[in-house]
């Protein structure tokens, strides 16, 4: 009988927890009656059917309270990120010695052939670059400044017609060929209009061109305003990009795994966040699923990338039941891979079946963790001694927090004090120590995992043990970055079979 770390038997190990036979305390409650792991396993069987612990939650209710009376649009001239507001924290002229000197130190660890930034990573690193004959813009992938895509008239077909939940389903299968794992739905209705859609796209307002100014007064030409106007179709200017005021349209989030094991190379020319998958996967999805779209009739707009997008995208994994929050704040938890995703999101005037928030235990456990503020080398991420989630924004370096918005009762990260960080000790990495540290960044192929997954759910008594026991593994980034080169890794670097019940022949 294969036993768990050689002492107890994986049936032994359910009985333990409650998950087998009959079932003892709180697990026994709630719980299927599974009689094996393999149950367990299969118990999620249907399309983006979550497993049995996963509860589903009110629509727009997500596990992280939220007072919608509070919260508004994010405007991202505020991002921690920007020069300017990394220099109203920590200093201009600190601001402008890091950043100066970055590119310099970046170029000597190459040289230097320093573990994870020398020669062969740069080799690495500039092989994971794209260059498309298409590029991004509000609309969709433009070549030449001009939409190409099929539509049904040039391929002389009517428009696809089908339920929402036909269309759902048919999405899903689709975006799955083209190298995304999940897709969630939900209708832009006022609340998402007034509270969650960004004020604005990111721009050039992180840059040091900007130092010197109030966030309020970076032009529109830097950070284009998000606005609704009575119009039929979306466009845009070198001032603005415009959403049909009057139009039903629907939120489409797409997420994937990124590879854990780029993260687990911390700090590396590959442990650099938004790098790997999104700068190859998220490309490939994005094009195909707009062409995907457009052919069947239906429009696709809202740019994707880094804050050139019109949502705060791991929001939108949140509410619409793809992950939850975390600690870490920077990162959303899915619960089929952890805090890595390749994704995006956009608008689409396709009728689709919502997904709704989810519970999956996720969010609970964080409270009780802590191992990526532990984790963190700029202690950039609250810790267990911040107590519990607050409305309440610490100060950040003396100085009244101004990276977030009110309104969600959370624990708070300094993006400026993390992105510092980077640029002073490690530039050219995005370090994502948090991300290679957290517990929910450990392998699936272990079929204990599962269970593990199912304790935190419905027996959160057991959550600061886990993490504990997290902390005893040492489960989290390599020793040295070099063992990623003798690792047996599958393609592109993901477990390409986390969301499916599809069984090899």
């Amino acid at each position: 009988m294969s036993v768990f770390h050689s002492t107890m038997s994986r049936r032994q190990f359910m009985k333990a927890i409650g998950l087998a036979g009959a079932g003892t305390g709180a697990a026994a409650l709630v719980a299927p009656n599974f009689h094996d792991l393999d149950e367990v396993v299969a118990s999620g069987d249907n399309l983006q059917k979550h497993p049995w612990y996963v509860k589903e939650r009110e629509r727009l209710d997500p596990t992280m309270e939220i007072d919608w009376n509070v919260i508004h649009r994010y405007d991202r001239r505020y991002m921690g990120q920007c020069s300017n507001i990394r220099a109203k924290y920590y200093g201009k002229a600190y601001v402008e010695k890091i950043d100066a000197e970055s590119g310099a130190l970046q170029a000597q660890r190459m040289k230097d052939n320093v573990p994870g930034f020398g020669h062969k990573w740069e080799a690495l690193r500039t092989g994971l670059s794209q260059s498309n004959k298409w590029s991004v813009s509000y609309l969709g992938p433009e070549v030449s400044g001009k939409i190409t895509a099929a539509t049904p008239e040039s391929l002389g077909v009517p428009k696809w017609q089908a339920s929402p939940e036909e269309n759902a389903k048919l999405v899903v299968a689709a975006i799955r060929l083209f190298g995304m794992a999940e897709a969630g739905f939900n209708n832009l209705d006022s609340t998402w209009r007034t509270k969650l859609v960004a004020f604005n796209e990111k721009g050039s307002s992180t840059g040091s061109q900007w130092i010197d100014t109030d966030p309020a007064n970076v032009p529109p030409t830097a950070a284009r305003p998000i606005v609704y106007e009575n119009v039929d179709q979306p466009y845009y200017t070198a001032e603005k990009w415009v959403i049909p005021a009057n139009k039903d349209l629907n939120v489409l989030y797409l997420g994937g795994p990124e590879p854990r094991e780029t993260d687990r190379t911390y700090p590396s020319r590959i442990s650099k966040s938004n790098l790997v998958a999104n700068s190859g996967t998220r490309n490939i999805a994005f094009y195909s699923t707009y062409n995907f779209m457009r052919a069947l009739g239906y429009n696709m707009f809202g740019g994707t990338g880094h804050g050139t997008d019109c949502f705060q995208t791991p929001g939108v994994a949140v509410f619409t039941g793809k992950a939850e929050a975390a600690r870490m704040t920077n990162w959303v938890i899915s619960p089929s891979w952890g805090p890595r995703s390749t994704d995006l999101c956009q608008i689409t005037d396709m009728p689709l079946a919502e997904t709704h928030p989810i519970d999956a235990g996720l969010w609970r456990f964080c409270k009780t963790c802590g191992i990526c503020a532990d984790s963190c080398p700029s202690n950039s991420i609250q810790g267990l001694d911040a107590g519990d989630p607050s409305y309440d924004m610490p100060p950040i370096n003396g100085k009244p927090d101004t990276q977030h918005i009110s309104g969600m009762k959370r624990f708070y990260y300094d993006g400026s004090g993390c992105r510092n960080y980077v640029n002073e000790f490690i530039p050219g990495s995005g370090c994502s120590a948090c991300a290679a540290n957290c517990t929910f960044s450990t392998g699936s192929g272990a079929m204990v995992h599962t269970v593990l997954k199912s304790t935190i759910s419905y027996v959160p008594i057991f959550n600061g043990f886990l993490a504990n026991m997290g902390r005893t593994f040492g489960y989290g980034a390599f020793e040295d970055p070099e063992e990623w080169w003798n690792a047996s890794l599958p393609q592109f670097g993901i477990d390409s079979t986390l969301t499916s019940t599809v069984k090899s022949q």
